[in-house]
């Protein structure tokens, strides 16, 4: 193999290595379980190839977003983030926005294969984060509503890929009020970097009104959290797990209301929290 054909290669396999670093790997990880628990709730008799489908397509999303994502952050990401792909030179701007239009095309056509709803759900979802990345992103509570939103459905899209959304809802709505208390108190974290991008709802509230607002979301969380096993979605083994896991978010609701220093805290140990639901949610559909 001569030199320019290595080095062609070598620059190939660093564009991919950078371009993969762009969709976050992990987080597609946690969207594809939760489209699978989606589905599951719904019985394991329903289980079926478009469920698991819908998990590539969940994967997909979540790439998407992330890639949309840097690329409209890539300004402030050189300052705050300069060792990400765009900010670096390793990726450019171009790049990660062709790369986000291929992978929301092909979670397009692929839920189009799957059924109506599901297509429905990924252009509702395209759209909201489109709107979010233009419109929203600097407008403080609504910003925070729409992410929360996007990354609660994908237990609901796991649901309706064998046509069955209804068990998976009440799992959405745990996951949404998580994610927007936590969204809100990261907000209060983040204040004074924010302060030159964006404005957020700490800084139109206070930052303590803000706090107590983001914890009320969280205190809501925790009392549905027993709708599952109530409504007989889960078993006894779901709430075996969910319990300490509410005990837990309820101490760092405490840590946030105490002192407002500690919403960063409180943030990084509701999303623990969030990944121990997830343990509890395949606990309780286990027969």
């Amino acid at each position: 193999m001569s030199s320019r054909i290595k080095a062609v290669m070598g620059n190939l396999l660093g564009k991919t290595k950078a371009l993969l670093k762009l969709f976050r790997f992990e987080l597609c990880l946690m969207g594809m379980l939760s489209a699978f628990i989606g589905g599951l709730v719904s019985g394991f008799e329903n289980v079926n190839h478009d469920l698991f489908l819908a998990m590539l397509v969940v994967a997909l999303m979540v790439a998407g977003s992330m890639a949309i994502n840097d690329y409209f952050d890539f300004e402030i990401d050189k300052i705050v983030h300069p060792e990400r792909p765009i900010p670096s030179g390793k990726v450019l701007p171009k790049e990660a926005l062709l790369f986000a239009i291929i992978l929301f095309s092909a979670s397009l056509i692929l839920s189009f294969l799957i059924n109506i709803l599901c297509l429905l759900i990924v252009i509702i979802s395209i759209f909201s984060l489109l709107m979010y990345e233009v419109f929203f992103k600097s407008q403080g509570l609504i910003g925070n509503i729409i992410v929360a939103f996007i990354s609660s459905m994908a237990f609901t899209f796991g649901g309706a890929a064998i046509w069955q959304p209804y068990n998976s809802l009440v799992l959405s709505a745990i996951t949404f009020l998580l994610m927007l208390g936590r969204e809100i108190l990261m907000d209060v974290r983040d204040v004074n970097g924010d302060i030159l991008y964006r404005e957020t709802l700490p800084m139109k509230i206070g930052r303590k009104s803000a706090t107590y607002f983001g914890c009320t979301f969280l205190i809501v969380a925790i009392a549905i959290t027993p709708l599952p096993a109530i409504w007989g979605i889960l078993n006894k083994w779901y709430l075996m797990i969910v319990i300490p896991v509410d005990f837990f978010i309820a101490y760092a609701i405490l840590l946030a209301l105490k002192n407002i220093h500690n919403t960063g805290k409180t943030a990084d140990m509701v999303r623990i929290a969030m990944a121990a639901g997830l343990v509890g949610f395949i606990a309780g559909i286990i027969p």
